[in-house]
């Protein structure tokens, strides 16, 4: 009853709290007395609210666990089957009062991530409550928990399965620590919100051209063509055309982010006094790297780089993989790009093409033609020379002397 109560409160904020997240905090020792959640359905915890809660965590929690989902809203807490709520554990907290149930709250997992940084062992995939965790608690505050799903449950089941590894990982970890334990579970971005990502103010003039989409941004030019990622069997390919969600240059250097819906990708580009390389390309969920692809190609300035082989980035968290079937780059010289930052000039078309596999220009057929000339007068001179006629009869100066015989009539 309590968490209907709350549920329905939490779709009353809803149309409020549309680019907001939902946090419970897992308190069973009573820690953070001073943490009151607001009756009224409409408040909206702000950056500022939320960051003393965090700390106030911090100060008096041994341990600090953040159960994280990748996408998370108040829909996913209303969800139900035929074995009601999957929240079966979050609700009995709610009832004794160990659990805190906050509906809106901006932006908790990248203010968490701000305080709790990843480390090397503090971070865990699990798919299973079996799953084990080797835990540093003498070294470590905090840990990072991560739901991994399969393709073939609903999102009723997924749910109630992280219901189950929150409370094994939360009792376990009491009877290690010396201590109270805390934990915030919530999601890095709410799935309602399709702008939820933090674009810079860069306004690409993006023109769709026959095949794949042209992308203009500040410090470059990109065409992609088919794009699509890969799970198993199952493809799913994307025609949206990408925003630049982020760009940063230095002399030498230039970082270009695009974002689709689901991922994002970062192209890094060296530049050189005799023109440009693209290094790697890498592959982003929520702000974070989970791909990287190395390339090392480039082109002379003006020129850009054409190439037809699929370009890979395997999603190196579950297996996928984002496949670009062909794609033509050109970035810009440091100096054009601080110029078209300061005048917003961004008409610029791409220059002639390096392309990575075999293919022919002038250059080379003209060489081929010279080259085949060269061959021709060679052949000609060799088959002439074994034509050339040899003679018959040579003088011998041991035999008789070869008389000719005129007879004067010429």
């Amino acid at each position: 009853m309590w968490l209907s109560l709350l549920i329905g409160l939490g779709l009353l904020n809803y149309g409020s709290a549309m680019d907001s997240v939902p946090v419970f905090i897992l308190d069973f020792e009573s820690v953070l007395p001073h943490v009151i959640v607001d009756p009224n359905p409409f408040y909206k915890v702000d950056s500022i609210v939320f960051f003393d809660i965090i700390h106030e965590a911090l100060k008096n929690g041994r341990i600090v666990l953040m159960f994280i989902e990748e996408k998370f809203s108040v829909e996913d807490i209303s969800i139900k089957d035929t074995h009601g709520s999957p929240f079966f554990n979050l609700r009995q907290g709610l009832i004794d009062g160990k659990v805190k149930y906050f509906p809106s709250v901006a932006e908790p997992y990248k203010q968490l991530k701000q305080v709790f940084q990843h480390e090397r062992h503090n971070v865990f995939y699990l798919r299973s409550t079996s799953s084990k965790i080797q835990v540093h608690k003498d070294r470590y505050k905090h840990y990072y928990i991560y739901f991994m799903d399969s393709s073939n449950e609903t999102r009723a089941e997924a749910l109630r399965r992280h219901d189950l590894i929150m409370r094994e990982v939360y009792f376990v970890m009491r009877r290690m620590a010396t201590g109270p334990i805390v934990a915030f579970y919530t999601g890095k971005m709410n799935p309602i919100v399709l702008d939820k990502i933090n674009f810079m103010s860069i306004k690409p003039a993006v023109e769709k051209r026959a095949p794949g989409v042209t992308i203009t941004s500040t410090g470059g030019l990109f065409r992609l063509i088919g794009v699509y990622s890969t799970l198993g069997t199952r493809r799913s390919t994307f025609s949206q055309i990408p925003l630049v969600a982020e760009e940063t240059w230095t002399r030498r250097h230039l970082n270009t982010r695009m974002a689709y819906t689901d991922f994002e990708l970062e192209f890094t580009f060296s530049f050189k006094d005799e023109g440009w390389i693209v290094d790697n390309v890498a592959l982003l969920e929520y702000g974070e790297e989970v791909g990287r692809t190395k390339l090392g190609v480039g082109a002379p300035w003006r020129w850009s780089y054409v190439c037809g082989e699929p370009l890979v980035l395997v999603n190196t968290r579950d297996g996928s993989s984002v496949i670009i079937s062909q794609y033509q780059i050109q970035p810009f010289h440091t100096d054009l790009i601080l110029r078209n930052a300061s005048d917003g000039n961004d008409t610029h078309c791409f220059g002639p093409a390096v392309h990575c596999g075999p293919y022919f220009n002038s250059q080379i057929l003209a060489g081929l033609m010279v080259t085949f000339f060269c061959l021709g007068i060679l052949t000609y001179g060799v088959t002439s020379l074994y034509n050339c006629p040899a003679n018959d009869r040579y003088d011998d100066p041991q035999g008789k002397q070869l008389v000719i015989v005129s007879d004067g009539s010429h």
